[in-house]
């Protein structure tokens, strides 16, 4: 019981003391139960006085596994004001249907579709769809396990700009690395992380990566602490655009799975 008052109490002090952005949500439930599962996130933040700010963050990571189907639902949302001011308003949201083991064992087969909007970054919308395959490989020792996933594939993507009259069409590689490390021990935590390279296929040097990761502390079975951060890089973004973009995020998470 110490143990858990302490860090529920470190963890109230990090979301009340720092900015909370809103970051790609990552699944670190490598092994689901069958039936519906995931999680539910959120950071707040509020200043009033000299300065007037509010802030709010909120991700789903939603899950259904059947057989060796699963269905997944990743999504976020970021909104901030500064004395009655908007500065912050962006979404995103990404479904993706897996057949494990549908090529071979540890071989799956990856369907998804995305959307989201970023109106402090110039994107109106971008919508895609694609397709891939995913490679899975575990390695279990004393002290934790090690989940890795490598993904290849391709999608078409449609871009708006929020400030001008302008669209972009793209098919595009998608090749990606995810890795969650699973700490066993007196003081279990996880420390997971993703990488996504994106190239557009006629024209390799028009480029989008971004790489992100944290680590997450059990406060009780259910209830947990993330501390994370991520980088978006993007060679030829929209005019307004800025073409690299760091986020951080401390927040609470409850899990039900």
């Amino acid at each position: 019981m110490q143990k858990i008052r302490t860090i529920s109490l470190c963890g109230l002090l990090f979301v009340t003391s720092f900015s909370s952005q809103a970051i790609t949500p990552i699944d670190t439930k490598e092994n689901p139960n069958q039936g519906w599962g995931g999680s539910v996130g959120i950071g707040l933040e509020g200043e009033s006085g000299t300065k007037d700010e509010k802030e709010y963050a909120a991700n789903l990571i939603l899950r259904h596994v059947k057989e060796q189907r699963t269905a997944l639902l990743l999504s976020n949302y970021n909104y901030a004001e500064t004395n009655d001011v908007k500065d912050e308003d962006d979404l995103f949201v990404h479904g993706r249907w897996t057949e494990n083991n549908f090529f071979r064992p540890m071989l799956d087969w990856e369907l998804f579709a995305q959307y989201q909007y970023d109106k402090f970054d110039d994107l109106s919308s971008r919508e895609l769809l694609g397709s891939g395959v995913r490679w899975r490989f575990e390695d279990k020792s004393d002290e934790g396990k090690l989940y890795t996933s490598l993904g290849a594939g391709g999608f078409f993507e449609h871009e708006e700009s929020d400030s001008q009259n302008e669209e972009n069409n793209n098919w595009r590689g998608n090749f990606y690395a995810k890795w969650v490390w699973d700490r066993a021990d007196a003081f279990p935590y996880t420390l997971y992380g993703q990488l996504y390279l994106q190239p557009v296929l006629d024209d390799l040097g028009d480029l989008r990566a971004t790489g992100s990761g944290g680590i997450k502390f059990g406060i009780t079975e259910a209830l947990a602490l993330h501390l994370e951060a991520e980088v978006e890089y993007d060679s030829e973004p929209f005019e307004e655009a800025e073409e690299t973009n760091w986020e951080y995020a401390i927040k609470l998470s409850y899990s039900f799975d």
